[in-house]
């Protein structure tokens, strides 16, 4: 039998979240927690859990979450990211790279299939840009 890959959404729109926890539990994932960016990440990895990858937003309305990804890589580095943001042109791509972030969808232009590609090229050991 199949492990599920186990995921946390972290953004800040609601409807984002709940939408994709849902499709993402509908096709074949197990979303153990979605969070606000204002809640912090912290108290999310405590509570539930480590996920086999973190679906971050990049920018939020309120805060460049840049210092999450790197709290995130530093305390958990058995932990994946896939950063999510709206415009490409505003996302440090060979920052992210540095950091050893596995991946990055430009939200505007992916479909569903994209980020469930994305999702198994990462936990495969892939990088997905």
């Amino acid at each position: 039998m199949m492990t599920m890959i186990k995921i946390m959404i972290a953004d800040d729109h609601d409807l984002y979240r709940e939408v994709l926890r849902d499709f993402l539990n509908r096709n074949g994932f197990t979303v153990i927690n979605t969070i606000r960016m204002d809640e912090g990440i912290e108290s999310a990895m405590d509570s539930t859990g480590l996920p086999d990858i973190a679906v971050i937003a990049y920018k939020s309305s309120r805060t460049n979450n840049l210092a999450m990804v790197r709290w995130l890589r530093t305390h958990f580095p058995a932990v994946k990211i896939l950063v999510t943001t709206l415009f490409n042109d505003r996302v440090p791509s060979e920052e992210l790279r540095e950091l050893g972030i596995e991946g990055m969808i430009v939200k505007s232009h992916a479909d569903t299939r994209e980020i469930i590609t994305a999702l198994h090229a990462i936990q495969e050991g892939s990088t997905y840009y």
